[in-house]
């Protein structure tokens, strides 16, 4: 940012920062007063300059490196995340906890399955001032999760002139089917 005046320098800074908005960034440096066309008009001009335009690209450049390598490091895929959503998604809260004789009972996290494991969210424990314990297994949303599969794959849009699903779904005397794995009588 060496060939920018000072003003150019902050309009920048100001720009990168608040999510490429150039109104807040032209009222923030030059007139906070500027009405919406004004601060528009003359921050659009102010990204049409050379020097100005030259600095934003290279500041991108920068933020695509560092989020490529966040990516590679940590094998941030489309795959991987679509993953990550279906096993908090289609988690089983019995694969962490069961209750029997009316008792709360939890598995060892040695013995979970890495679909169980990584739908916990949370583990913690508290001892009360008599010694007593309480531990607390949270599991991630499994509707932010479903929600997020369902519009990746086209299902929060159905269409309504050949999507049978929810009269198939009222209509089935047996819903139970689909957990166990079985398929229509037709299919």
């Amino acid at each position: 940012m060496a060939n920018l005046t000072p003003k150019q320098r902050r309009f920048v800074e100001e720009y990168l920062s608040n999510g490429e908005n150039v109104v807040a960034a032209y009222r923030a440096v030059y007139s906070k007063a500027a009405n919406e066309k004004t601060a528009w008009t003359n921050g659009a001009r102010m990204l049409k300059s050379t020097r100005v335009a030259q600095v934003i690209h290279e500041a991108h450049q920068r933020a695509k490196k560092r989020t490529d390598k966040i990516m590679e490091r940590y094998a941030i895929t489309k795959e991987n995340v679509l993953r990550e959503f279906a096993r908090i998604g289609f988690a089983d809260v019995t694969d962490v906890v069961s209750i029997a004789g009316g008792r709360v009972h939890i598995s060892d996290t040695d013995g979970l399955s890495e679909d169980a494991k990584r739908s916990i969210s949370e583990i913690s424990e508290t001892i009360s001032e008599s010694g007593d314990r309480t531990i607390k297994v949270k599991s991630h949303s499994k509707i932010a999760a479903l929600t997020a599969l369902a519009k990746h794959l086209g299902l929060d849009r159905p269409e309504p002139d050949n999507d049978d699903a929810l009269n198939d779904m009222a209509n089935d005397q047996d819903p139970e089917r689909i957990d166990r794995g079985e398929s229509t009588e037709e299919g």
